[in-house]
């Protein structure tokens, strides 16, 4: 045991070692994101990002660390590094926001954001405010349920200055399309969707949708908004929008409660499931779990409330009914098919 314990200790100080030597190294990194904010250049290169990935690996090789894990850790410091240089880099906004559904935990999140790049944000919500506050603002955001979105997008039309931007943020657009395409026509108008949750800590690597609806303008102004901390922003149309979230969130959402659902319906214990489970079992936890655990009413909005349900889930049975006649089949042949034209289309985008 004392050799055990030795060795413990030995573990200790080198954990101390390596938790000093992070701290050095996004001390570094502070000082480049200062240097970078001087010399006017950008937050990211992705170059450099991909050869200190490289770098990592190969001090890995040969060696007791696996070289995933090494590149596991150097993406995790490349995100800390990243998030403090955006902080001295990021944009400055001397805008008057107001954000409508801002005590929600979207509008929370928005508040912090634009706050932090210098903004005089107001919250319109459940503590407090009122819509008169939009009537003088430069920005207008209605972050509020899929289903109150046309009502607020309504009532800022009415108030809002003509030279104001407003956009939603909601997750599906079907709803209430045909109100922001109108609205485009007159005024400043897009739509908006952040593709990520509250809880996350920076913009980094994150998408954001921005929805053209017929305003060029609004498009450029909202893009600019959201271009902060290595983010990546997505242009599209607010149809495409939806028929893309009809497989990127409704569909991902559906499989992963369907999964869920079969475990459950199986009569065997989800405990005895988790003690037995494979690499790919495990995998497939690290999503379904969080996804049991998501705002019910919410999903239930982004799978109603999109025009292309139906076709999803049509596409969705003809799969399952796909893969279910090539995994009963006495040809391996069907299965090798179905097989390999999944992983052309993963790979090569082959139809």
């Amino acid at each position: 045991m004392k050799d055990i314990d030795s060795l413990r200790k030995e573990i200790e100080k080198t954990d101390a070692e390596i938790v000093g030597l992070m701290i050095r190294r996004n001390e570094t990194a502070k000082r480049i994101g200062d240097l970078k904010a001087d010399l006017g250049l950008p937050l990211r290169n992705l170059e450099v990002e991909k050869e200190v990935v490289k770098r990592y690996r190969r001090m890995a090789e040969n060696s007791l660390l696996p070289e995933d894990v090494s590149e596991a850790v150097c993406k995790m410091l490349i995100e800390s590094s990243v998030g403090l240089q955006a902080v001295a880099l990021r944009k400055r906004c001397a805008k008057k926001i107001t954000i409508i559904g801002g005590s929600g935990k979207m509008g929370v999140w928005m508040n912090e954001y634009f706050t932090g790049m210098g903004a005089t944000v107001n919250s319109v919500g459940r503590s407090g405010g009122s819509m008169s506050d939009a009537k003088d603002s430069d920005v207008v955001i209605v972050s509020v349920p899929i289903s109150s979105t046309l009502k607020y997008l309504k009532e800022a039309d009415a108030v809002c200055r003509d030279d104001a931007l407003i956009f939603d943020v909601s997750s599906i657009k079907s709803p209430f399309s045909e109100y922001l395409k109108e609205m485009a026509k007159r005024r400043k108008v897009c739509s908006v969707h952040p593709m990520f949750g509250p809880s996350v800590p920076s913009m980094f690597g994150r998408n954001v949708i921005v929805c053209d609806c017929g305003c060029a303008e609004a498009v450029s102004e909202a893009s600019e908004l959201f271009d902060n901390d290595g983010s990546n922003i997505i242009i599209t149309s607010v149809e495409r929008h939806d028929e893309l979230m009809g497989y990127v969130l409704g569909f991902a959402h559906a499989s992963n409660i369907t999964f869920f659902t079969a475990l459950r319906e199986s009569g065997i214990p989800f405990s005895e499931m988790k003690r037995t489970a494979s690499t790919t079992f495990k995998r497939c936890m690290d999503t379904f779990l969080p996804v049991s655990e998501e705002d019910a009413s919410l999903y239930h909005q982004i799978q109603r409330l999109n025009v292309n349900a139906e076709e999803v889930w049509k596409n969705y049975e003809n799969a399952f009914n796909e893969v279910k006649e090539a995994s009963l089949s006495e040809d391996p042949e069907k299965f090798i098919r179905v097989m390999e034209r999944g992983r052309r289309f993963l790979t090569d985008g082959d139809l």
